[in-house]
This record gives structure tokens, C-alpha cells and sequence, in this order.
């Protein structure tokens, strides 16, 4: 049904993380996926904060970060390819997408904070703004 399958993941919430992959992993046995799974580091913003970070913070964390979502993958015993991109997630998501070329964005859902009522959720934005399908998990 869909040949290829990006999952976003937010490697902070582990059990929402650990019960994506593991759905990406029963989707694509039943239809022969491909799969790309993407966690997407938030870039420190204005430079004034970014100036109190250390010049390697970011290559630090995106290293930190490749190895802890090899290892969730690899403990799901899903077959994919992963990205470590920094930026603001939907943008970073939503651009990844197309340059794959993807079928479907299988994401997840949890209770929104405040913040998420007044902004908005990034899945929200990802289901208003990606022209791709979109699979939301929810518990």
C-alpha cells in the first residue's frame, strides 16, 4: 500500500518512540516498506543563546543523538535508514519528505501542553501542511 514510510521520532519520549517503530515495523512487514525514521534537534535559536553554547554543542548532540536513535531502532528490530537533522521539526520533517519522496508520515500523538494550544503541535502542522499522507498514532 505505501512503498515508503518516514516516521518522526522525539527520542525524549521513549515508550511514544518505542511504540512508532515498533508499528513501522508491522506496517512495512505487511507492505514491503521502505523505511526512513527521523528525530530532528531543535537549533538553539537567537544568537545570544547560541553564543553561550560551546562551538561543538551541536555537533555533540548530533552525535549523541545518531547513537541513541541507532540503538531504538536496532532494539525494535526495524530495518531503516535514519537522519539526525537540526531545526525546527516540522520544516526539517516536511522538507525530508519530499527529498524522499515518501507515501505516508507515520507520527504520533500525545496530550498537548499549553504551549501546544496557543502554537500548536507539530503534529498539527504536520497534518495541515504535508502534502503526503499521514498516519497519527494515538495511545
Amino acid at each position: 500500500m505505501f512503498s515508503k514510510i518516514l516516521v518522526p521520532v522525539d527520542l525524549s519520549l521513549t515508550d511514544e518512540t518505542r511504540k512508532l517503530l515498533q508499528k513501522a515495523k508491522t506496517l512495512s512487514d505487511q507492505w514491503d516498506s521502505e523505511v526512513h525514521v527521523v528525530t530532528v534537534i531543535p537549533n538553539v535559536g537567537m544568537p545570544i543563546v547560541g553564543s553561550y553554547m560551546d562551538a561543538s554543542f551541536e555537533e555533540k548532540a548530533k552525535t549523541e543523538t545518531e547513537a541513541e536513535l541507532s540503538r531504538q531502532i536496532a532494539a525494535s528490530g526495524l530495518s531503516a535508514q535514519h537522519y539526525v537533522l537540526i531545526g525546527t521539526v516540522y520544516d526539517r520533517v516536511i522538507a525530508l519528505s519530499n527529498k524522499l519522496d515518501v507515501d505516508l508520515l507515520l507520527i504520533a500523538a500525545h496530550q498537548p501542553d499549553l504551549k501546544d494550544y496557543l502554537l500548536g503541535s507539530n503534529a498539527a502542522r504536520l497534518v495541515r501542511h504535508s502534502d503526503k499522507s499521514v498516519l497519527v498514532l494515538r495511545d
